[in-house]
């Protein structure tokens, strides 16, 4: 079965949040917080070790691939969650609500990241507090899971030995130091329909005992453990902590990953995606309906962040706005047109339309670009032809479309690319706002010599839907996005992404 967890564990964008941070305005950004994330390969992460170019892409790859299978999978799954969730209700029962009321607070918070170079591939890690009082974790963050989780241990937890031996290098969440801490029980409704999405069981031995869940995925990993509420503890920029209540919090007590990359240094999984139950949906509600980030190129210095910000914030005057849709709990958008040096590709409009389970989704948990084959095959055309006649073609496993493009002189200087010999890509989205994005950000090193078209053909699920497009996180690069879920709308604008009066704070 596949499931919003394994999107996860690939996910190809692990956030390390450090809170930190001051303001230049008080009377404007004195409530926002910053957060610094740190790439999973980072040396602190990883006792200096470093991978080679051509390693990081070949991880990347490896991410990416296990990525869409999950995503391709996960409309299959939608409809048999659907059906399980139409017998639920044959039952019958009392509707339990979910939800803390809809007011807003004057309050914003911000996530700084560090660029991937020092990390091998586009992964971070998030320091995450959380219960009464608060205790330090180290999650993966991910816009496409749904569900906030951290590795457990409560009255209900049934952790063997050999599971206690394997997993004691991560921190454990202890309940029962936590005032905050409160179970779902497993006869609400909100546990038998609402978790549904969520990989809730119908294990209910009695009606008080916690909500549980059971996570499988297609390559053998499954988490198992049960649901609550608690409070997750965030610094405002003005030095100023606040409490955010009652946030839906996965306790796991049972881990198991046949994936060599697993969770790595992480505790748990951070859900960012449009499910209702993530920890953007609950955030927003109290924090303006919008969040954003900026991620600067992967090859910027250590000393450059990335950020992401929930709420208010200044962003450039040059914002092209789009429609914001949902494609399987995903950020989608509607493209109405592929452009190669100002020339409008032949592609199908029907490869983009959301309402059929088509479209684009922008992922940041997801390091390349993917196009469906309808787009994949016109795009590199377009690209490869007049590249052909500026340099000779090239190998690299995994990319069908490379080139010997020299990156030394004969004295051993570092040569930098004459960008003009490289076709400009744009994408049009809906109400004509038009995304340019850079030279480097689609034709990337690979490898000493060697550069590649940095697109990926999205499988096409066997006809079972939900063949998306997917704008990875390479492509955002030095870009800005707002994601506004209450009016419906993405914006973006070229950005340098820099973040100034920035400190950093140790890992958990």
């Amino acid at each position: 079965m596949s499931s919003l967890l394994q999107f996860l564990l690939q996910f190809v964008f692990l956030l390390y949040i450090s809170i930190n941070g001051s303001s230049t305005n008080p009377s404007k950004e004195s409530s926002v917080i910053h957060f610094d994330m740190i790439h999973k390969h980072a040396p602190e992460l990883m006792g200096g070790k470093i991978l080679s170019r051509s390693d990081r892409i070949k991880e990347l790859l490896h991410g990416d691939k296990v990525r869409m299978e999950m995503i391709s999978h996960k409309g299959k799954l939608r409809h048999e969650l659907g059906a399980r969730r139409r017998a639920s209700r044959l039952h019958g029962s009392g509707h339990h609500g979910y939800g803390h009321g809809h007011h807003k607070d004057n309050f914003s918070f911000s996530l700084p990241m560090l660029s991937g170079i020092y990390a091998s591939t586009a992964t971070y890690y998030v320091p995450f507090r959380v219960g009464t009082p608060a205790q330090k974790f180290l999650l993966v963050a991910d816009t496409g899971s749904d569900i906030t989780w951290v590795n457990c241990h409560t009255e209900h937890s049934r952790t063997s030995h050999a599971e206690h031996s394997r997993r004691k290098h991560l921190r454990t969440f202890h309940s029962e130091r936590s005032r905050t801490f409160r179970t779902v029980p497993c006869s609400t409704k909100l546990c038998r329909e609402g978790f549904i999405p969520l990989m809730s069981t119908v294990n209910c031995p009695t009606p008080k005992s916690p909500c549980t869940y059971s996570y499988g995925y297609t390559n053998g990993a499954f988490a198992n453990g049960i649901f609550a509420h608690d409070s997750v503890t965030v610094n405002l920029i003005n030095g100023r902590k606040k409490k955010i209540p009652g946030i839906l919090i996965g306790c796991t007590h049972q881990w198991k990953s046949m994936n060599p990359i697993g969770l790595g240094n992480a505790d748990g999984i951070l859900g960012l995606s449009m499910n209702t139950h993530t920890f953007v949906f609950n955030v927003l509600k109290k924090f303006r309906g919008k969040f954003s980030y900026c991620l600067v190129d992967h090859l910027s210095p250590k000393n450059i962040s990335n950020f992401l910000t929930f709420g208010h914030k200044k962003m450039p005057p040059n914002m092209k706005f789009t429609e914001l849709g949902n494609s399987v709990d995903l950020y989608g958008v509607t493209v109405d047109g592929i452009y190669v040096d100002g020339v409008k590709l032949d592609i199908p409009g029907e490869v983009w339309d959301l309402d059929t389970g088509r479209g684009m989704v922008v992922d940041s948990g997801f390091s390349l670009t993917a196009w469906v084959q309808e787009a994949y095959d016109p795009i590199m055309a377009a690209l490869e032809i007049p590249l052909l006649k500026r340099f000779s073609r090239a190998e690299f496993d995994g990319f069908e479309s490379c080139f010997e493009v020299p990156s030394e002189d004969k004295e051993g200087r570092e040569l930098v690319l004459d960008e003009s010999l490289v076709p400009k890509l744009e994408i049009e989205f809906k109400f004509g706002a038009r995304f340019q994005p850079p030279v480097k950000s689609y034709f990337l090193d690979v490898d000493d010599g060697v550069r590649c078209i940095m697109f990926t053909e999205a499988p096409d699920n066997e006809g079972e839907g939900n063949y998306v497009s997917i704008l990875g996180n390479i492509m955002q690069q030095n870009y800005m996005w707002e994601f506004d879920t209450l009016r419906n709308r993405l914006g973006f604008a070229p950005s340098s992404c820099e973040l100034r009066h920035h400190h950093h704070q140790k890992l958990p």
